[in-house]
């Protein structure tokens, strides 16, 4: 059952972080890189509030500096201002329709408005400009394992790993799909990776013991919801919840 095991399948967007200023452009423009670029440094330090005021203050000294649509859209996304998101997302593709990562970023707002087919279609248009766009594949796989497309959501967190081996939340990702199948080997090995890559990764120990579980390997299934919840203290009531699915699939 999908239910069984924690998803944990957050979308990715991609951030413009610098653009360099060639000597011979105006001030203006030197203008607008400085205040993106303090937009990008309060964005790092969570002060979102104070980067999206320097991103406007960027579109303002240049309308049509796509970074800064695009990055404070990421800053509004983050705010829940899904729509202030959208609305920077489409601005930045006017200007520039080929930013694959403004597709990707546009794609996550639609999938948090549960607008599933204009995300994918976001994703898709990404990767027909960049096949290995790493953040379009991991988000549409996330797509396709809600939908329980199993082997579609597969088929992609593949490609994902193929472009980035140590993406630990696509290895766990495709542990759900693959217990899903009914593929709990594959699932162990796949949630074992996650772990390797991110040994602090608490969703990952608690699949890994869920999936143990139905293996009838409870001791090795304990060890592993210690350690998720001795990593994050949260876990503990979703082990609880969920450690009876375990043993209901398991007969």
């Amino acid at each position: 059952m999908l239910s069984s095991i924690f998803r944990g399948s957050c979308a990715l967007f991609s951030v413009v972080m610098i653009v360099t200023v060639a000597p011979a452009q105006t001030s203006t423009a030197a203008s607008a890189t400085s205040y993106l670029d303090r937009g990008n440094a309060w964005y790092d330090r969570g002060e979102l509030d104070k980067a999206i005021a320097d991103y406007t203050r960027a579109i303002a000294s240049a309308p049509d500096l796509a970074a800064a649509y695009i990055n404070r859209g990421n800053a509004r996304q983050d705010k829940g201002d899904l729509e202030g998101a959208l609305s920077d997302y489409d601005r930045a593709l006017e200007l520039n329709p080929r930013d694959v990562g403004a597709y990707t970023n546009r794609g996550n707002v639609r999938q948090r408005q549960r607008d599933l087919e204009g995300a994918v279609a976001d994703y898709n248009q990404a990767l027909e400009l960049n096949p290995r766009e790493v953040k379009a594949l991991y988000n549409r796989g996330n797509i396709w394992l809600a939908r329980a497309e199993l082997d579609k959501a597969i088929a992609d967190f593949n490609l994902a790993i193929q472009g980035n081996p140590g993406y630990a939340m696509a290895y766990n990702n495709r542990a759900i799909a693959r217990q899903a199948q009914g593929d709990l080997s594959g699932a162990i090995a796949d949630l074992s990776r996650a772990i390797e890559f991110d040994p602090n990764h608490a969703r990952a120990y608690v699949n890994r013991g869920m999936a143990l579980l139905l293996q009838g390997k409870k001791a090795e299934a304990e060890q592993d919801f210690v350690r998720a919840v001795a990593l994050d203290s949260r876990m503990k009531v979703f082990i609880e919840q969920h450690r009876s699915f375990a043993f209901i699939n398991k007969r």
